[in-house]
């Protein structure tokens, strides 16, 4: 930098007429090298009249580079120019240099930043500091009140634009430009034509262009723009609003490959709803844009440059180191920590797919191979505030597994909830399932439901939030920021009546309504979506829609308008005892009073002819006050100003603390009980089963077929419409009922996906015991008390299975005390496909079936392939598979048959010492023995880039068939470098996750892994990560960068599991401790307290076994009952493992994923305590 000052000031100049160069001594001036800094500026202010003196100090100077130094060579400089002009022919000495306090601001600010003249770049980029804004609004207080600033000069001009543009950044409030609000304490009586003329001659003298609309010359907005972002909206926004606003600016800008300043302004204004209303103009819209424009350049910039674990603002920061001069934002110092958040959030986040950040459910429409369907997506990464949460204990980390719907397309846990610690008000929710994944074919009127589970504690019914069900017959969307050309994506706004700032909306609606334009052209596109029965109209103006019915009212929606936020509210029934068979309508207890909720208000009641109620088919008639009654009715919430519809419900009204309750008297006869629902008689809807109404508040039934466990029953009140209702049965003697309502037999054997949406139903407090069959200890406990969905139970079974050998191995399940036999649970449904060449036999099922056979190649485990029917039960693979590809028969997310190899040519020709062409050898042992040698290299840090990504995109894509059909997930175990290797090098927290959960599937434990593979793998992935920066950035600041790196990565794994923070800090990575642990003997008590309460645990030879194996026991285990309570030992089992004193036998790695699984808290803070103690031992 000093260089580029020096040059700066290295300037030609004549000798000055009738001056003698021989005025100081040749011996005074040459010893100016030896005087520092500030006598030579002592010496400047006494002989700065002296020409031979400065040009001595000048060369003197130039040979410095500190600070002072240049600051004393700008004003030698200034000095000896001044001393030039004074001496040239026609000079009249001090009298003829033109000086004036506007033309001196100008200079000196100039000339602070080393310059003599604008170079033509924007106004904020020459960064004003607090005195010169000070001294400038002094200088045009005073040119206004003298006249000067109404007749107008270039250098009043000058100063006026570099006052205003600043005036903008440090003190505009708003965004909406008008003249009267600038500075108007400087200009009231300055004419507006004035302005114009100083704006326009300002412009000139800084090197800066006039902006221009289609219309007109925009003379204050080039004056805003030329200022940068406004202080204030960024302190207020740069966290919310405005960060979501330039996120979704630039993910469709990515998405649709747009870099071009008109495209990027286009999308800008699109995504302008995204505001604050105050912001929704087109002056603040142009600068938004602008930013983008430059972030987007950057962006490509070190993308082109950098690498996959590099920051983009990492590289930016080394490599361009003044890459923010290029933004339109400068801010104080004090905001420049949120600004610095902004920019490299901007800059590093992923822009591609859809946004993962958040918890809630969102639904959409996705045109894919020209058709649309209905899809979810399930947001669970961020925080969630208690009131979200009643009831839920905040004592300990919750699961979620879904339910319902959400169950037939996630299995699994789909998320882990922290509660608040310390001052934290929030949970915290992180994802156990990669986010950005569409599910698609989720049905608008199905609820996004999910069971909340934890150690101890009973499961926990919740919606997530967003997820209730959409019952309106008229949906409206918008384009969603991560819609493709490929692949249109659009995103639920609202239901009913709409009004957005959105500049197109699509409304779905059914084939049979009528749309009618408010203006002409308003209806861009209507198409047909024969899925769902409806029909998609894409608006960019206001236009009406109308039922068929004849006194039907009609909705209005209108694009491109400021938004109208109002919520209709009514509070549900929740734990009634049955549920409406109807999912579009809603139950609603009377007397209930509607609540109108505004933005930023209080709810109000609705006020006149805003509510209208009917009965089906009858007349409406408006309503004020609580609503009453009973049985079906429909309510219209209408705005009498504009006389539209804003939305329509169906209501199904019942008594407060109705409830029906639903037991079975022994296998076949059951019993249902109305409680305060008095008058009101229920009848069965089936004809295989024979009913008895002893009384109308009492129905006897008795099955003559199957029971049904979800009883469709008609309610009927004693006044009004009737409504169908599904009531559970809760059986006598504990049972499994499935989805479908059919009961699990004792020996019963069925798929693990057949588990989906089953629950077990207990009439009292009961114990459920899951185990692998054959095992005589072990296994897993979960207590029944009424109904337990077994989804909870899903992961425990998968992890169960991981554990034993064959693909064909079955877990078995029953209740204790029970004396019948266990159910028994396959991870498959079918046999394998037969195969024949290159083809496979499978007979289709005759019914609706969802079951198809699908192929996987091997070389490219990402996607999976739907096969061809080639008659007579013959199905071939597609024409794109090519080398050896796995075939087996899918039913949605569940895989219902074992993988059988089919091989195709393309397989790799011999072994060509890559892991994935290992995966193709023919002879099973030396297919085996050479996949462990090549995962053994990978871990070593020797294997190719091709075979990690291999295996990462095997290991996260699964997508429901298990990890061991691929023999090199299934032998990844053999290497705890490579799975290490494997979970560090993951892209994001979605994949991360998913690699963490192959321990529910193989034959491993993290917390079991040894202490010296962690710090191997972390040390040799981190070098690896500063050697391929090195080049972008200097040796140390890829390794600072590279260390960065390995602790982002180290805070996603720590919040998967608390006790990694231990094997961190032991590998040598310095990480902070987020909470106090109990000591052991708290964690011991505790956990004996707590296994009391889940019906004990099962005696042991656990600590004699370990002492025959050398291990000491823990004084606070082995003074405890831990002969009973063999759960005591998994810590002491896992700690002893990662340190290489014990390698794991079978029963007691099911015993650790059994404690694991019901007291995580016990088994991750323990683990810290035991690695410790066996460390020292």
């Amino acid at each position: 930098m000093a260089g580029v000052w020096r040059r700066q000031f290295h300037f030609v100049y004549m000798p000055l007429a009738g001056v003698e160069m021989g005025s100081a001594s040749e011996r005074e001036l040459s010893d100016l090298s030896r005087l520092d800094d500030g006598r030579l500026a002592e010496m400047f202010q006494q002989r700065g009249d002296d020409p031979q003196f400065l040009d001595a100090l000048n060369e003197e100077l130039k040979q410095r580079d500190s600070d002072e130094a240049i600051d004393l060579q700008i004003k030698v400089v200034r000095a000896r120019r001044a001393l030039q002009r004074a001496a040239a022919p026609g000079a009249g000495g001090a009298s003829t240099v033109r000086s004036g306090p506007v033309r001196d601001w100008l200079t000196a600010f100039l000339g602070a930043r080393n310059m003599s003249d604008p170079d033509g770049q924007a106004i904020y980029r020459y960064r004003m500091t607090d005195s010169e804004y000070e001294q400038a609004r002094k200088l045009l207080r005073h040119l206004a009140s003298s006249g000067r600033l109404a007749e107008p000069d270039v250098r009043a001009g000058a100063l006026f634009v570099a006052y205003c543009a600043e005036w903008f950044r440090r003190e505009s409030i708003s965004t909406f430009l008008r003249w009267d609000e600038l500075a108007p304490d400087l200009f009231p009586s300055v004419p507006y034509s004035s302005k114009q003329e100083l704006t326009e001659l300002g412009l000139r003298h800084w090197d800066r262009p006039l902006r221009r609309s289609e219309h007109a010359r925009e003379f204050l907005l080039t004056l805003a723009l030329e200022g940068g972002f406004p202080v204030r909206i960024l302190a207020e926004g740069a966290r919310g609003w405005l960060k979501e606003y330039l996120r979704a600016v630039m993910r469709r800008a990515i998405a649709w490959r747009v870099d071009t300043p008109e495209e990027i302004l286009v999308i800008a204004e699109e995504e302008r709803g995204r505001m604050r209303k105050s912001y929704q103009h087109d002056d603040f819209v142009a600068l938004c844009s602008e930013l983008v424009e430059r972030l987007l350049q950057l962006r490509q910039k070190a993308e082109a440059e950098g690498a996959r674990q590099i920051r983009n603002s990492a590289l930016l920061d080394s490599k361009y180191p003044g890459w923010r001069d290029e933004l339109p934002i400068y801010v104080p110092a004090e905001d420049e920590a949120l600004v610095t958040e902004l920019l490299t959030g901007l800059l590093d986040e992923r822009m591609t797919g859809l946004a993962t950040e958040g918890v809630e459910a969102r639904r959409y429409l996705v045109k894919r191979y020209g058709e649309w369907h209905p899809a979810l997506q399930l947001l669970a990464d961020g925080e969630i505030p208690p009131a979200r949460l009643p009831g839920l204990s905040a004592l300990g980390r919750v699961r979620a597994i879904p339910t319902g719907e959400l169950g037939n397309h996630v299995t699994g846990e789909v998320a882990l909830l922290e509660p608040p610690v310390g001052e934290q008000r929030r949970w915290r929710v992180r994802p156990f399932m990669r986010t950005a994944r569409l599910l698609t074919g989720f049905p608008f009127s199905a609820p996004v439901t999910a069971t909340l589970s934890s150690p101890g504690g009973a499961p926990h019914p919740w919606t997530w939030p967003r997820g209730d069900a959409l019952r309106s017959e008229m949906l409206v969307f918008r384009e969603d920021e991560g819609s493709t050309p490929n692949e249109l994506l659009l995103r639920f706004l609202r239901s009913g009546s709409v009004r957005s700032p959105v500049k197109t909306l699509y409304v779905l609606v059914p084939g049979d309504w009528a749309v009618e334009p408010a203006t002409e052209g308003a209806i861009a596109e209507t198409e047909a979506v024969e899925t769902l029965g409806c029909k998609l109209v894409r608006l960019t103006a206001a236009a009406y829609f109308r039922g068929v019915e004849s006194d039907s009212v009609r909705f209005k929606v209108e694009p491109d308008t400021e938004g109208r936020e109002q919520e209709l509210e009514l509070a549900p029934v929740i734990g009634a005892g049955f549920v409406l068979a109807d999912q579009g309508g809603e139950l609603l207890a009377t007397p209930a009073q509607p609540l109108i909720r505004e933005a930023g208000k209080q709810p109000r009641p609705p006020g006149a002819g805003e509510l209208f109620i009917r009965r089906p088919g009858g007349r409406w008639t408006q309503h004020t006050g609580p609503v009453g009654g009973a049985g079906l009715i429909e309510l219209s919430w209408r705005d009498p100003v504009a006389n539209v519809q804003i939305e329509k419900r169906q209501l199904a009204l019942v008594p407060g603390g109705a409830r029906i309750s639903g037991t079975m008297n022994d296998a076949l006869g059951g019993e249902i009980r109305l409680q305060e629902l008095p008058g009101w008689t229920a009848s069965v809807q089936m004809g295989s089963s024979a009913v008895d109404a002893a009384d109308s508040s009492a129905v006897s039934i008795r099955f003559t077929g199957r029971p049904v466990y979800r009883l469709p029953m008609t309610l009927r009140p004693p006044g009004g419409q009737p409504f169908d209702v599904i009531v559970p049965l809760v059986g006598r003697d504990a049972v499994i009922a499935l989805a479908d309502g059919s009961i699990l037999a004792p020996l019963r054997q069925v798929d693990v996906g057949a588990l989906r949406g089953a629950v077990a139903v207990a009439p009292r407090r009961t114990v459920i015991h899951l185990t692998a069959k054959g095992s005589k200890a072990g296994g897993l406990k979960a207590v029944v008390d009424g109904e337990l969905p077994l989804g909870i139970l899903r992961s425990a079974i998968d992890e169960t299975l991981a554990t034993l050998p064959g693909q064909d191995d079955l877990v078995e399940l029953d209740f204790i005390g029970d004396s019948r036999p266990p159910i028994r649970i396959s991870r498959y449904r079918h046999e394998q496909l037969a195969r024949e060449g290159s083809m496979v036999r499978w007979l289709a099922p005759s019914g609706p079936s969802g079951v198809a056979p699908v192929a996987r190649m091997i070389l490219d485990p990402r996607h999976e392939h739907a096969l061809e029917p080639a008659g007579d039960g013959a199905w071939r693979l597609p024409e794109g598979c090519m080398g050896l590809c796995l075939v087996y028969l899918r039913d949605g997310v569940d895989v219902v048959s074992r993988p059988v190899p089919v091989p195709l040519p393309g397989s790799p020709e011999g072994y060509a010492g890559s892991l994935v062409s290992a995966l193709a050898m023919p002879d099973y042992e030396e297919r085996q023995r050479t996949i462990v040698e090549a995962l053994a290299r990978l871990g070593r840090g020797e294997g190719s880039t091709d075979d990690f990504k291999w295996l990462r995109d095997a290991a996260t894509n699964l997508n429901g068939l298990p990890a061991s059909a691929f023999d090199a997930l299934k032998l990844l175990p053999s290497s705890a470098e490579t799975l290490i290797h494997l979970l560090l090098g993951a892209r994001e927290a979605g994949e991360r996750s998913s690699i963490w959960s192959l321990q529910n599937e193989l034959p491993f434990l993290w917390l079991a892994l040894p202490l010296l593979a962690w710090r191997s793998t972390m040390e040799r992935d981190c070098l690896a990560v500063a050697t391929a920066l090195e080049v972008a950035l200097g040796k140390r600041k890829a390794m600072d960068e590279a260390v960065a790196w390995l602790r982002r990565v180290c805070d996603e794994l720590i919040a998967m599991e608390p006790a990694l923070e231990a094997i961190l800090h032991m590998a040598g990575l310095p990480v902070e401790q987020a909470t106090d642990i109990p000591s052991l003997r708290d964690l011991t008590s505790g956990y004996i307290r707590g296994q009391h309460q889940r019906g004990g645990d099962s005696p042991n030879d656990l600590a004699a076994r370990l002492a025959s194996a050398g291990l000491t026991i823990p004084p606070e285990i082995e003074t405890k009952s831990h002969a009973n309570f063999a759960g005591l030992f998994a810590p002491v089992l896992l700690a002893a493992s990662a340190r290489g004193r014990l390698v794991l036998e079978h029963d007691q790695e099911l015993l650790s994923r059994r404690t694991l699984r019901e007291d995580p808290v016990y088994v991750s803070a323990a683990w810290r305590h035991l690695m410790k103690f066996y460390g020292s031992a």
